[in-house]
């Protein structure tokens, strides 16, 4: 049985980590009820709805539109990103035991249609209601006209989370839907689907099937794409989930914090394993800025800067520097029903 060698643990890891928080804001959300929106009504508008009509009908008929938005949106997050976890997670565990192929088919629909229902869903909630509703061709990442179109959309929804600069827009663009460029899921993913592609770029060879024939001699330019990639991606899914749940159910400063420095510091872990040939300055600039904040993060705690063991530490509990095992249990336990880590 074909086992994941260690190179790649530090990246799966973290690939990891971010799946298992965003699980957990499934977990957590439905144990606190943080998806049941609550509608006031009064006593006469009660009387009013028939034992056949759908609150959501009532609510639409009598122009309570964002009462209603706010259910559909709230009932869309956690089943959408559920099963997102469930793809990443397949994927994550097919990559580990050398089955790429099956992991580049399951990674496609989360990064390319999930992901833009959930950017969409953050961009114009309203907007999103009303597609769901009746046009739901415009929640298809087809409808922007192409990766320039995908790239404007991200940059606004960068520039409205702050990370515009930390995250290239159009790198994320690229890697989702890029045909044309060699770096890009994509073209990848489309291969590993199909036994044989047409297109340009990613023709199958003469002679040839897509993946069939690669065997154990091209696992680990595979593995390699894999895991240099898919963490940067990941990471922009978590940002954006995290900010959807915020006008949901705003979530602790403290637990985001004790997130990211478990974020940051397995990156840091895992950029230290990329081969200089998969290295791109987009994932190093990203890396780079989580480094910067985590130290001065630590300093602003009167924690010192962190060396190898201590990354290790933190990536695993959330501790900073030399903080006690109690101080760090303490913390955890304070979290409660909401977004407990897995």
């Amino acid at each position: 049985m074909i086992s994941l060698p260690e190179k790649y643990r530090s990246a799966h890891n973290l690939c990891f980590i971010l799946h298992d928080i965003m699980t957990q804001i499934i977990v957590s959300g439905e144990k606190s009820d943080a998806f049941i929106t609550e509608v006031k009504l009064s006593e006469e508008e009660i009387d009013l709805i028939s034992d056949e009509e759908h609150i959501i009908d009532w609510l639409k008929k009598n122009d309570r539109i964002n009462d209603k938005n706010q259910i559909i949106s709230s009932t869309v997050l956690p089943a959408i990103l559920s099963d997102m976890m469930h793809c990443i997670y397949e994927a994550l565990s097919s990559a580990s035991k050398g089955k790429m192929s099956v992991a580049y088919m399951l990674i496609r629909k989360p990064i390319q249609e999930s992901l833009f229902v959930l950017e969409e869903m953050y961009l114009d909630r309203d907007t999103f209601v009303i597609n769901l509703e009746s046009n739901q061709s415009y929640l298809e990442p087809k409808i922007t006209g192409g990766v320039k179109g995908h790239e404007k959309r991200i940059t606004k929804l960068l520039d409205s989370l702050s990370f515009n600069g930390v995250l290239d827009p159009k790198y994320i663009a690229q890697l989702r839907y890029d045909k044309s460029s060699n770096d890009s899921f994509d073209g990848v993913c489309n291969k590993a689907m199909h036994l044989f592609t047409t297109s340009n770029s990613i023709k199958t060879e003469d002679l040839n099937m897509n993946f069939i024939f690669s065997g154990v001699k091209g696992l680990p330019s595979q593995w390699n794409y894999f895991y240099s990639r898919l963490p940067y991606l990941l990471f922009y899914i978590y940002l954006v989930v995290e900010h959807i749940l915020e006008r949901i159910a705003p979530t602790s400063e403290q637990y985001i914090l004790d997130m990211m420095r478990r974020i940051s510091a397995q990156f840091i872990l895992a950029n230290l394993d990329i081969e200089e040939q998969y290295a791109t300055d987009e994932n190093d600039k990203l890396v780079s800025s989580l480094s910067a904040w985590l130290c001065e993060h630590c300093a602003e705690n009167d924690y010192p800067k962190p060396n190898i063991s201590d990354l290790t530490k933190m990536a695993e509990t959330g501790g900073f520097p030399k903080e006690a095992q109690e101080s760090i249990d303490k913390r955890v336990a304070s979290y409660g029903l909401v977004h407990e880590v897995v």
